[in-house]
């Protein structure tokens, strides 16, 4: 840590201009304090770390959640001057009695209170919504920002995202896609993933946008950019659908099978599935299933009725899924705004934009155009292009 506490109750902060000169003079004569568990702290003066507090091995903190690593106490430095070069009043790790809480980085802009946290190391389920919760409970909003290191660049628009990275997803102003802030103290870039798309439960297509941290203000963490898909997005998609078409079936596990005997019912080759399934959406990061899955069993719950089917039954459907666990929601702990019925409803709507469903009423729709089903394998893949096409043309989502 930062931040410590003499005898008297003064904090004395790392971050102010010292010397090693001073600090080796302060280390002789002064004696420190945390400002949380209020134990005696080190510290620590050695040339491969920056300065900084250390609890002694015998007295560890309970209020400590992780070792800091040197990456992580020079990005809270780096964010804590970027904020007071805004003329912004930053704390740098106030520590809160009254809900135990210690985040990197406080402060109060247009009347309104953040926690800044700069989370280089792993972190469980359970301790993320435990200190999420707390921050609520005071009226505080957490801002959220990764390591760099964490970031796994897959291809150009394709991301390896664990669910720990999901974990940190969050929404800000009144967007309604999420998105990931990751930060490197090295290169002193702020990265922003938007637009997030998943292909799979750890295969993400997004939007990268890198900036110095300079470049950027608080407010830029407030705010959503307005970025479009590139043309490059829709080849790699339909590049990353037929290498899914190819390989699924060769992951034979206990979900997958179930998955494709529940297909084999319905008379579709798990590689073959329809060509209308598989689309990107706005909202798919609501499942962690992969869309050519869920929309399939969307589209199968659709061929089922010839006449007139209600809404409800497709929800129905999708609920029987998941409670089954075939079909998984994502773990969304900072953006939970929407059920996951809206990425379901989305899909609906594109399928009423191509042609294959008519809408009855609000909670009533009717297949009116037959379903693709292709025979080979060059007939999928056509199909899937001739159906991109389509998309582009009538879908204004993206």
């Amino acid at each position: 840590m930062l931040v410590a506490l003499l005898k008297d109750g003064r904090p004395i902060s790392l971050v102010d201009r010292w010397t090693r000169v001073e600090l080796i003079r302060l280390k002789q004569q002064e004696t420190f304090f945390c400002p949380a568990c209020e134990r005696e702290v080190i510290l620590k003066l050695g040339n491969r770390r920056i300065p900084h507090f250390a609890h002694k091995k015998e007295g560890m903190c309970a209020f400590e959640h992780e070792a800091e690593s040197s990456t992580h106490l020079a990005g809270k430095m780096d964010l804590f001057r970027w904020l007071q070069k805004q003329s912004i009043n930053v704390k740098l790790e106030p520590y809160f009695h009254s809900i135990q809480q210690r985040p990197d980085l406080f402060v109060v802009v247009d009347q309104r209170a953040y926690a800044l946290e700069y989370q280089c190391s792993p972190i469980s389920e359970a301790l993320f919504r435990k200190r999420n919760n707390y921050y609520k409970k005071a009226g505080i909003r957490p801002i959220w920002i990764i390591g760099a290191h964490h970031l796994r660049h897959l291809s150009l628009y394709r991301f390896k995202l664990s669910r720990f990275h999901w974990l940190f997803a969050q929404h800000v102003s009144l967007s309604s896609q999420p998105l990931l802030f990751y930060y490197c103290p090295e290169t002193k870039q702020m990265f922003r993933l938007v637009r997030f798309i998943p292909f799979s439960p750890y295969c993400t297509f997004a939007i990268p946008l890198m900036n110095a941290l300079s470049s950027l203000s608080f407010d830029d963490l407030l705010s959503y950019p307005s970025v479009p898909l590139p043309d490059d997005f829709w080849s790699e998609w339909l590049s990353e659908k037929k290498k899914w078409r190819l390989t699924f079936t060769m992951y034979p596990n206990k979900t997958n099978r179930r998955i494709c005997s529940d297909f084999y019912h319905h008379r579709i080759l798990p590689p073959l599935f329809p060509p209308e399934a598989g689309w990107p959406l706005s909202h798919s990061y609501l499942f962690e299933t992969p869309p050519f899955i869920w929309q399939t069993y969307v589209l199968i719950e659709l061929s089922k009725h010839h006449e007139v089917i209600p809404l409800s039954s497709i929800y129905a459907l999708m609920n029987e899924k998941i409670a089954a666990r075939i079909v998984t929601v994502r773990t969304l702990p900072l953006a939970n705004l929407y059920h996951y019925s809206r990425a379901v409803y989305e899909y609906l709507q594109l399928l009423t934009q191509l042609g294959y469903i008519e809408w009855k009423s609000r909670h009533t729709l009717q297949l009116i155009k037959p379903l693709t089903l292709p025979k080979t394998m060059d007939e999928a893949v056509n199909e899937d292009k001739r159906l991109l096409e389509a998309i582009k043309i009538k879908s204004g989502q993206f």
